[in-house]
């Protein structure tokens, strides 16, 4: 599988401490080959699914068989409210 990402995720992953930044890059290339903490969200982020990587979430979404999108990564008690934010301001 291949994986995108977005800039907000990029620049986020680049401002992580190196030992997070192992982690998180460690629990990508799992998601590549299926593997992780997963699960699809529902309600108004429902098509999204998230990957949690200890208090971190990646927000992400499949766009092809062979392809995941990174669409927005956080810590656990702001990712939600602020991808649904994110959102929004695509939508204006």
């Amino acid at each position: 599988m291949k994986i995108s990402a977005s800039d907000q995720v990029a620049t986020w992953l680049t401002a992580l401490p190196p030992q997070t930044k192992k982690r998180v890059r460690t629990a990508l290339r799992s998601l590549a080959r299926g593997r992780g903490d997963i699960k699809g969200l529902q309600g108004d982020l429902e098509g999204f699914s998230r990957l949690r990587i200890g208090g971190i979430r990646v927000l992400f979404r499949q766009t092809s068989t062979r392809e995941f999108r990174l669409e927005y990564a956080n810590t656990r008690d702001v990712v939600y409210e602020m991808f649904r934010q994110f959102l929004a301001a695509q939508d204006d």
